[in-house]
């Protein structure tokens, strides 16, 4: 599965990804201040898993219709924590991702239709 890690989450987010050998880019490299539609048009178009703390890219997933986004709704904004939760979500809920829009806390995960 493809992803793309948002500003919002965090180079150190990316960088953890990318050395676990997921396929993950990041608009911090490759579209730097690029607007929530820029970057969700890219995402739509190289057929990426947005990950993102950013609630807009809910409604905008709604416009565009991407693969999926997992929206991050957490209390502890560390990177280790951010990590450990995409990769639970990656492994326990990958094949629910497409199709759908994940808001992850830390004690539950709401899985709603794009």
């Amino acid at each position: 599965m493809k992803l793309l890690v948002d500003e919002s989450v965090g180079i150190k987010v990316y960088f953890k990804l990318k050395q676990m050998g997921f396929d993950v880019v990041t608009p911090i490299y490759s579209m730097k201040g690029a607007d929530d539609e820029e970057v969700m048009r890219s995402a739509v178009l190289e057929n990426r898993v947005i990950i993102t703390n950013d609630k807009d890219f809910g409604w905008l997933a709604h416009l565009y219709k991407p693969l999926g986004v997992i929206l991050l709704r957490l209390k502890d904004e560390r990177a280790e924590n951010k990590i450990k939760i995409i990769q639970y979500v990656l492994e326990k809920y990958g094949e629910r991702i497409p199709g759908n829009i994940l808001i992850v806390s830390e004690k539950k995960i709401r899985i709603r239709s794009i």
